[in-house]
């Protein structure tokens, strides 16, 4: 009899072990972790913070319960300014720094901007209508007159195409308009030929659908090749900074640069560039007046895009050019007085 019970709970042992390996060997359940209450606890990449009743994940979207669909902050006096929803969170930062120069002492103050865009709310432009022989984008408009006709939470200054096309038509403007992509429409596949590299050089930077971005060098890409590979926005202006993680020693070292007198010289700038798809960065500097403001130079600049984690970036037109509205507001700009635009780079449709 006792032989038999050893064999019995021999077998029974055995049927349980097998059951176990075709459960693991099948199955590809995960654990979880409960919490207290026992529900699922969020995966490590999920994480939530809480902040006076608003749920935010690791990128900044809103996620789970909250008091409204969207997040909204302004607080001017500390520098910070955000705005979050469930596919779109903005960061913006104000900092200062003295800097010493000949003359004494300057304010070096950068509006720092981290966009975390997504599939459903992604980086696209906007622009002042066509008239009937001129693409959009060739009239200008004040910025907060611009985003008060196309709503969005973010809006700054791009490549002011516009400007260009408008200087050429009056004889007043050397430049061609560069290669120009908006919202996937070529507005103009004009650039340099001549091989001669002036400022601004017309260097690119594509958006693709994917959120991606690529700088490349004047010359390297057509306006064919662009649309080939389905970029949805081309800005044109330079030099690119960051190329694959590589700043542009050539573009932006003065003591290298193919326009030594420009990158030199400190002034108000602005910058896009990507850190992923879908997460970009937009620098504007204030350098006007300069006997306040330092601004930066494109070595400054490209080396702050790189410590932020830019693996692309591109300069845009600076100076009185150079703009940021939030949430339908300016809340920096490269001098006293904003130029009218006819386009600007947008996030968050209204």
């Amino acid at each position: 009899m006792k032989r038999l019970f050893s064999l019995f709970l021999c077998a029974v042992l055995l049927l349980s072990f097998a059951d176990c390996a075709i459960a693991s060997s099948d199955d590809t359940e995960i654990t979880v972790s409960e919490d207290a209450s026992g529900s699922a606890a969020p995966a490590e990449d999920e994480a939530v913070t809480e902040k006076d009743g608003w749920h935010f994940n690791a990128k900044g979207f809103l996620v789970g319960e909250n008091p409204g669909d969207e997040y909204l902050l302004e607080d001017e006096k500390n520098g910070t300014w955000q705005y979050a929803s469930s596919d779109l969170a903005v960061t913006i930062t104000r900092t200062q720094e003295t800097v010493k120069v000949k003359a004494g002492k300057r304010t070096r103050e950068l509006y720092i901007a981290d966009i975390r865009a997504s599939e459903t709310s992604p980086l696209f432009t906007i622009t002042t209508p066509p008239t009937k022989t001129r693409p959009a984008g060739y009239k200008k408009s004040k910025p907060v007159d611009l985003v008060k006709a196309n709503p969005v939470v973010l809006a700054v200054s791009d490549d002011y195409y516009g400007h260009r096309m408008q200087g050429r038509d009056k004889g007043t403007a050397k430049w061609p308009d560069g290669i120009i992509i908006r919202n996937g429409e070529l507005i103009s596949s004009k650039t340099r030929t001549n091989g001669k590299v002036e400022f601004p050089p017309l260097d690119t930077l594509a958006v693709y659908p994917d959120g991606s971005m690529k700088a490349d060098p004047l010359g390297e890409k057509s306006a064919d090749d662009f649309c080939a590979e389905g970029a949805v926005q081309v800005f044109s202006f330079g030099p690119w900074l960051i190329r694959n993680g590589e700043i542009n020693e050539k573009g932006v070292d003065s003591s290298k640069s193919y326009m030594y007198n420009t990158a030199q010289h400190s002034d108000s700038r602005i910058a896009i560039g990507m850190i992923e798809p879908y997460h970009y960065l937009v620098i504007l500097a204030k350098g006007r007046p300069d006997n306040k403001f330092i601004g930066v130079n494109f070595d400054v600049l490209a080396h702050k895009m790189l410590e932020l984690g830019c693996t692309e970036a591109l300069n845009l037109d600076g100076g009185g050019t150079a703009s940021m509205v939030f949430n339908g507001k300016v809340i920096a700009q490269g001098d006293k007085t904003v130029r009218p635009l006819g386009s600007m780079i947008a996030f968050g449709k209204k």
